[in-house]
């Protein structure tokens, strides 16, 4: 099967991958392309980027939650379903992964998995000559080398960028694709906890549409293009699809601006299984649907939206109701935080939020936690326990709570520990669950709702 495909990757983050590869995406999709965006990792908010430049839900590939070759592979070729060309942007450098000894789940690796050419992203702003060093250092660095070719950034002149060009080209033998001109304030909204999702940022679409006109003047969209086309085929079957149940219980999910941190994966696979899945907006103040055999509330920023939701008292008693009536619920990181007592925001001002878990959350101007995480189930809810999940944590909230059973034991390169809240019919943590890691798991849930 052939699937044209660039990897974008650089030295580090802040370099500009996530404006090149938005660029790409929004200069192919203008000229009729159909464009397929993947972030190599757990990242949720560079996806949600990708949507408004290719209009196709931006996807994750991850050589860590899927370990098997083969199942990177399948994730990629059912993202590729109707597209034309897939523009992967990296994770922070090229070989930064799991293990600073390794390549392990590394843009690197998803490359080699790939066999996909790559192109290496530079911010010229203060260089010279010594740019050919930094190019020629990555090619060498592993073999074997996937790098195909150069783009720069923060570019203040054609002459720059030529004299750029000339070392890099020389010294490498790799070829330069053009360049991003300097822009001061051409850069993705940032906000105390990080990047603003695509939805929440008003300056979304007229970066998009600056991306795909005049910036985007001085790369060359037709070399790259045809640099995609050298990427050799991907041949293996399909992975069958997981056994669709007799039965198709309802989830409903929450879906707004406050809870909208999902793998497309972990949607799909519900999907496959048999379940229907339907979307409400607590933020618009919607019930859960009555039809609902199960509530999945996903991670997002409820912090930042604290004051509306929980002015909606009798919303959150509704929300009560359903789940102390047994209603089986799983909920991850902002999901869980909304189940909790109280979020105290930054200020220190304090909102009450559902009150089935007994624990407070409060925000903090540090990240808390983030990595990859083992989740090994302490006890029976939705699924038995010791039943190992793979996932990430990424928060700046912490909890208070006393008394009340841990859920799943967490294991990352800092060690391991105890967290999260079970209950008769109730998951939740600050851990996201990427189902395809553990599919029988999930097909025995989805068994157990009906």
């Amino acid at each position: 099967m052939e699937f044209p495909r660039i990897v974008i990757t650089a030295p580090s983050s802040g370099e500009g991958k996530t404006i090149v590869s938005l660029a790409l995406m929004a200069a192919f999709r203008k000229r009729g392309v159909r464009v397929q965006g993947f972030k190599v990792g757990p990242d949720y908010i560079d996806p949600s980027y990708y949507e408004w430049a290719t209009g196709r839900r931006g996807r994750n590939l991850d050589a860590w939650m899927e370990p098997r070759p083969e199942d990177v592979l399948n994730s990629f070729v059912k993202g590729m379903t109707g597209a034309d060309i897939a523009i992967i942007e990296g994770v922070m450098g090229y070989f930064d992964g799991q293990d600073p000894l390794s390549n392990e789940a590394s843009t690197y690796h998803v490359a080699a998995l790939l066999h996909a050419p790559v192109l290496l992203i530079l911010n010229g702003q203060h260089s010279a000559r010594s740019l050919a060093a930094v190019v020629l250092g990555f090619q060498q660095f592993a073999s074997p080398d996937y790098l195909k070719g150069v783009i720069i950034t923060q570019v203040k002149s054609l002459r720059h960028y030529d004299l750029l060009r000339v070392a890099i080209e020389k010294e490498t033998g790799l070829s330069c694709f053009g360049f991003l001109p300097y822009h001061e304030h051409l850069e993705i909204e940032h906000r105390q906890l990080g990047i603003l999702p695509a939805g929440e940022n008003a300056q979304t679409q007229n970066m998009i549409d600056r991306l795909s006109d005049d910036l985007t003047q001085q790369l060359d969209l037709d070399g790259i293009f045809q640099l995609s086309l050298q990427a050799p085929s991907i041949d293996m079957p399909p992975r069958p699809a997981p056994y669709s149940l007799g039965s198709h219980p309802t989830i409903a999910v929450a879906s707004d601006q406050a809870f909208n941190f999902y793998y497309p994966q972990n949607l799909e696979l519900l999907q496959e299984l048999g379940a229907q899945l339907v979307f409400f907006s607590p933020l618009a103040g919607e019930k859960i649907p009555d039809n609902a055999d199960a509530l999945y509330i996903g991670g997002g920023f409820p912090e930042e939206f604290a004051r509306q939701l929980s002015a909606n008292g009798d919303l959150l008693q509704h929300y009560y109701n359903r789940i102390v009536a047994g209603l089986p619920t799983l909920a991850e990181c902002g999901g869980y935080m909304f189940l909790s007592q109280q979020l105290v925001d930054q200020s220190g001002h304090q909102h009450p939020m559902v009150g089935l878990i007994p624990h407070r959350v409060l925000m903090h101007k540090r990240l808390q936690a983030v990595g990859y995480r083992t989740i090994t189930m302490l006890s029976h809810t939705h699924f038995p326990e010791r039943t190992v999940f793979r996932g990430h944590e990424f928060h700046y909230s912490y909890s208070v709570f006393s008394g009340s059973s841990p859920a799943y034991k967490l294991e990352g390169r800092s060690g391991e520990h105890l967290a999260g809240y079970a209950s008769s019919n109730v998951l939740a943590g600050y851990a996201h669950l990427y189902f395809p890691s553990n599919i029988p798991a999930i097909k025995n849930w989805i068994e157990s709702l009906a």
